[in-house]
Parts: structure tokens; C-alpha cells; sequence
């Protein structure tokens, strides 16, 4: 809030370099450890794509995940940068790629094999794009989330919190008592407020509250349909 802005920080997986990381059309980053304490719980900015100043690199899954090894070994045979792309269309060009809506892109259900392949003229020399599709629709997987297919940006662009930019901000109830947060969500940002109810739960276990605003958003803006 003092900022009115999300800053660069060091990243563990590209050495040296600082970087924010977003995720393209759903929430997919996951809040770790057993803490209740409501100050910890998850929040979540919907930013308009075209608000970030540059690109640094796409991929269509979380490379963290990647680099540490939790994807299955038809994946893990190919080198994570044969799948980096930069381009501004890119998020939504993978998605609509893989997926009928936005809702199949939540759900994790891609395209037919035998429709994927005919629309997109794909052989059997196109291995990385292929072992892509068998990824998103694999429900066999276990010990990894919906985090092996989702369309990650990375910038090493500071990102402004403006009118404009946000569109809306998912968090507990509990800071909607304090006016300053009311005048930042409401005023400053005129974005639209998604507040939650806090449980006895973990942090992490507030994920499914965040779909399920988001969602609800992308429902009432008509943008289940689209990519």
C-alpha cells in the first residue's frame, strides 16, 4: 500500500536476477506452512495484463516446480527453456491453444488429443508441445497441483498498484475494518473488493477460497468463455 506498487526480488531458481511472478488467468501460486494467523493468509491482485512494462519470460508452468523436479519424467526428458516464450499474446495464445475456455484452463481439461493435434497440424516429431497436452488432462499425477500446467510471467519490471491496473483484490474480511485498506482498494485502485471469510484453517488451505473468487469475478465480467 505505501508503495502503491509490487517490486522485483531475488529468485532462487534464476540465479542473479530479480523477478515478480504472476500467474495468467487463475490463481495458482500456493501459500506454504500451517500458520492461522490471519495477517499470513493469502491475497490476491487480478492485473491487467497490459499494465506490466515488459516481458522477462512465459512459460506454461511453473517453472519452480520444473527446476525442482516435480513433473513427471515424460516432461523432465526436455530442457525447461525449449518451453520459454516472452511475447506480450503469448498467455492467451498458450491457453486457447490447450483449451476450449477459461474454465477448462481452471479445470485442467485441454482440448481432445485427436482435436489438438488435427487443429494445430501437430506430428509426431512435436514431442514438447504433445507431452504439454498429456500434462494438463494427467489426473494421475501425485504430490504436484495445477501448478504443472498453468501460464506463468515472470518481469523484472516493478509493477504499479493504479486505477487501471487492478481490477480486483481478494482478501480476508478482517482488513476491510481498517479505512485505510477501504480507501486503497475502493479509491486509490478503484478495483473491485473480493473480500473472504478466515477459518480455522491453514494458510494454505484458503487456496479454494481464492479460485472461487476469482471465478466468481471472471463469471460476472462474462470471461468464463474466453481466453
Amino acid at each position: 500500500m505505501a508503495s502503491k506498487s509490487l517490486s522485483p526480488t531475488d529468485c532462487p531458481v534464476f540465479a542473479g536476477e530479480k523477478l515478480t511472478y504472476l500467474f495468467y488467468g487463475k490463481p495458482s501460486y500456493k501459500v506454504s506452512g500451517t500458520t492461522q494467523k490471519n495477517w499470513l493468509m493469502p491475497i490476491c491482485f487480478l492485473i491487467k495484463i497490459n499494465s506490466l512494462q515488459s516481458i522477462k519470460r512465459i512459460y506454461p508452468f511453473d517453472s519452480g516446480a520444473f527446476s525442482a523436479g516435480r513433473h513427471p519424467d515424460y516432461l523432465k526428458t526436455f530442457d525447461m527453456g525449449e518451453f520459454e516464450v516472452s511475447g506480450l499474446n503469448d498467455p492467451s495464445k498458450i491457453v486457447g491453444a490447450f483449451f476450449k475456455t477459461i474454465k477448462d484452463y481452471f479445470r485442467l481439461t485441454p482440448k481432445e488429443e485427436s482435436q489438438f493435434q488435427s487443429e494445430h497440424a501437430l506430428g509426431v516429431m512435436d514431442h514438447e508441445i504433445l507431452a504439454l497436452r498429456d500434462l494438463a488432462g494427467d489426473s494421475s499425477l501425485s504430490g504436484i497441483d495445477d501448478r504443472r500446467f498453468c501460464v506463468e510471467i515472470q518481469t523484472e519490471a516493478e509493477i504499479s498498484l493504479t486505477a487501471g491496473n487492478v481490477q480486483a483484490v481478494i482478501l480476508p474480511y478482517d482488513y476491510f475494518e481498517d479505512p485505510s485498506v477501504v480507501q486503497f482498494v475502493e479509491t486509490d485502485l478503484e478495483a473491485t473488493p473480493l473480500p473472504y471469510d478466515c477459518f480455522s484453517l491453514t494458510s494454505a488451505e484458503h487456496t479454494a477460497i481464492i479460485y472461487s473468487k476469482v471465478l466468481e469475478f471472471l463469471r460476472l465480467e462474462g470471461g468464463l468463455e474466453d481466453v
